[in-house]
């Protein structure tokens, strides 16, 4: 294998484990990556003063031309029985008009590490049961591994990015102890425990890939709050951070960083033996290979296989089954703001501190659902770092008294975020948009999300429960919500190439590579197969991506 050169496409948490697990295994790899390279010391500056006025640097809706990144279906009608679950806050009102669901953008980053650039930290294991969701309640899929296999990777991954978590989560069961302690609730948190005991769901300390203690090389958390707009520490495991400088000190990774694949070719046997991209004025380059492992996502990943057409797939690579693009899943969500009649300060601490499990374990409920959700106090996630989110979207008004009640009030809001479970449907999915196109000429993705029954009646528990805590908490005024019923605004997609072992309702196989094209395989959260009970994915997808790596490496060796 020590000549084999294998290329990835996507430089996220998927690309670059890929990578890191490949090259420190002797193999010599390509990663293309359609972004730039962070500099965190540059681009993630927190000492400014209008610090909280700054996304990360990163535009997810327009590239720098100002053309539209994706393409969207049509939005999805709400409905008059929803009218009380609507988005709103309590300055700007409703957040949308009409009465049909709006789309507001894919939340992602394309750049040297993907997502994991902006994500919250959130180091989840799915539960057990969310691999037999088939086989338990007759929904979804089953997928083609069991949970041992996977806790293997999880294993791996965790100890070599530093997760800090509890012990004794019993409703993500573990056979070894987390690598590093867990990070312990911030002030405003803790003020909301009791509230969560009150409905009979303790919150525990949340499982982080971001250190509490020094961990090989790296420092601990400083508790800025500001893991969305990028960590200039590096005690927060985004991908670039924690498999690159391994990868690249093998001296088996060549990086091609703001490069835009635009077709993988195939020869007459149907194997990838090049791959084809665009670099940034515009000249195009080919590179060839043994084997592929696109890891661009969710959408980017069937959106490339969709575009790369032949004699020999004409509905695109990997395609003739036509599953490339279905399935595609996202998380429910369901947020909520409120004041509490004290300040708390809960611009202190972690974007996710804690979170209460005892709804996580995919289920079939007596209210009409399958699946599970987890509720979490999540203040910095939803932008409580400073007095600019007070006065945009809870303190109306303006002048001396506009001040008054700012001085007042600021300090006073916590948030909760419940994340559930989507099961697949027939109605959400990935395609070429018929219109949009990219700096390169090629058609952008379009996304198409509707809810299911099963979302719906889901998505109304998780917004009874959140309503619930706040409900304990004595004085507590709710001052905005916001939710997956009427706004698509998502960042775990997966599932657009899922993995299975029935090559017609899958495009992977059991090892993460294509029936179809024996030399490609795949890594990100397109081969994901269920959306587990509101979990974030970031664990998951790089334990898969491992274990890909390993049978890739596997089979082409036996290939000779």
């Amino acid at each position: 294998m020590g000549d084999t050169e294998i290329v990835i496409i996507g430089g996220g948490p998927g690309g670059l484990a890929a990578a890191w697990r490949l090259t420190s295994r002797g193999v010599r790899v390509a990663l293309l990556e359609s972004g730039r390279r962070f500099s965190p010391a540059v681009d993630y500056p927190q000492t400014q003063d209008d610090f909280e006025r700054h996304d990360f640097p990163y535009d997810p809706e327009r590239d720098a031309e100002g053309r539209p990144r994706y393409g969207f279906g049509v939005g999805q009608e709400i409905g008059p029985e929803w009218e009380a679950y609507r988005s709103f806050d309590r300055v700007f009102g409703r957040y949308v008009n009409g009465d049909r669901r709006d789309f507001v953008r894919y939340e992602h980053v394309r750049g040297v590490g993907g997502s994991t650039l902006h994500f919250q930290g959130e180091a989840h294991r799915f539960h057990p049961y969310a691999l037999e969701m088939r086989s338990r309640f007759g929904e979804g899929t089953d997928w083609p591994l069991s949970y041992s296999e996977l806790e293997r990777y999880y294993e791996i991954i965790e100890e070599h990015i530093g997760v800090a978590a509890p012990s004794g989560n019993e409703w993500r069961p573990r056979s070894k102890a987390p690598p590093l302690p867990p990070h312990g609730l911030s002030y405003a948190s803790r003020r909301l425990s009791a509230a969560f005991e009150a409905i009979g769901a303790p919150l525990v300390a949340n499982s982080l890939a971001i250190l509490s203690q020094p961990h090989n090389g790296r420092p601990p958390c400083n508790y800025c709050n500001s893991c969305t707009q990028g960590c200039p520490l590096g005690d927060k495991a985004s991908a670039d951070v924690v498999f690159l400088p391994p990868a690249a000190g093998t001296k088996r990774l060549d990086l091609y960083a703001d490069v835009q694949v635009v077709e993988l070719e195939v020869d007459g046997a149907g194997r990838v033996n090049a791959v084809a991209y665009a670099k940034p004025d515009g000249t195009r380059e080919r590179l060839s290979c043994n084997a592929v492992i696109v890891a661009c996502g969710a959408i980017e990943t069937p959106r490339l296989l969709l575009l790369s057409k032949s004699k020999r797939f004409p509905h695109g690579l990997a395609n003739n089954s036509g599953q490339v693009g279905l399935h595609l899943t996202e998380h429910l969500h369901w947020s909520a703001v409120a004041m509490l009649p004290e300040r708390v300060d809960a611009h202190r601490g972690q974007p996710i501190d804690g979170t209460a499990w005892r709804f996580a374990v995919p289920n079939e409920s007596p209210r009409g659902y399958v699946g599970g959700f987890r509720l979490s106090t999540a203040h910095g996630a939803l932008g409580l770092r400073g007095p600019a989110a007070y006065a945009q979207r809870f303190i109306a008004g303006f002048g001396r008294a506009h001040q008054e009640r700012m001085a007042a009030q600021f300090g006073h809001a916590v948030g909760l975020i419940a994340m559930g479970e989507w099961l697949p449907n027939q109605e959400t999915y990935v395609d070429l948009d018929p219109s949009l196109r990219d700096a390169t000429g090629l058609p952008v993705a379009r996304i198409h999300s509707q809810l299911g029954d099963n979302e719906r009646q889901l998505l109304r528990h998780m917004a009874d429960t959140t309503r619930a805590v706040f409900g304990a908490v004595p004085g507590a005024e709710i001052v905005e919500e916001t939710s997956a019923l009427d706004r698509f605004s998502a960042a775990h997609v997966l599932g657009t190439c899922r993995m299975g072992t029935d090559r017609q309702t899958a495009v992977a196989d059991g090892d993460g590579i294509s029936h179809e094209v024996p030399n490609l395989a795949f890594a990100g959260g397109a081969v994901v197969p269920s959306s587990g009970s509101g979990d974030a994915p970031s664990l998951t997808i790089m334990a898969l991506a491992v274990r890909t790596a390993d049978r890739l490496i596997g089979r082409l060796s036996a290939q000779g």
